[in-house]
Formats: structure tokens, C-alpha cells, sequence
């Protein structure tokens, strides 16, 4: 078994969590509790393993927070 560390990142979005692994295009999950989010996340990542490993050895894509003011009127 190989092992390889990814970046998890969980956002709530009302009653949902919702993880993806910006790493590995197209991996996500969306459930009502962080634990089963969490769960899901890996079951998806081992599945795309399964299917094209290639996929999961990594990509050149870059990610990146960034800093953005931004005025917005008031709805």
C-alpha cells in the first residue's frame, strides 16, 4: 500500500459540509455531518485510484489562497 498526503479543505455551506482535495481535480464530498464529509472525501479519492491511478500521483496544478477587497453593495 502506498501511502501519500493530500490537502483536505472543508467548507460549511448551510446544513452541508463540503470537502474537496484541490491535488487531485474532480475528488469531493458533500454530507450533512464533518465526519461523514470526511469519509465520503476518502472513499471518492480511493475509488479515482482505483479507476486512474494516474490521476492521484499528482498534478502540475497550483493552488493558492489570495487576499481580495472587494466592494459590495449591500442586497
Amino acid at each position: 500500500m502506498v501511502r501519500r498526503t493530500v490537502t483536505a479543505i472543508f467548507e460549511k455551506h448551510g446544513d452541508w459540509h463540503i470537502g474537496y482535495i484541490p491535488e487531485v481535480p474532480g475528488v469531493h464530498a458533500q454530507e450533512r455531518t464533518l465526519t461523514a464529509a470526511r469519509r465520503s472525501l476518502v472513499a471518492a479519492l480511493r475509488e479515482l485510484a482505483e479507476i486512474d491511478p494516474a490521476q492521484v500521483r499528482g498534478t502540475r496544478r497550483r493552488v493558492e489562497q489570495m487576499d481580495v477587497g472587494l466592494a459590495l453593495e449591500a442586497p
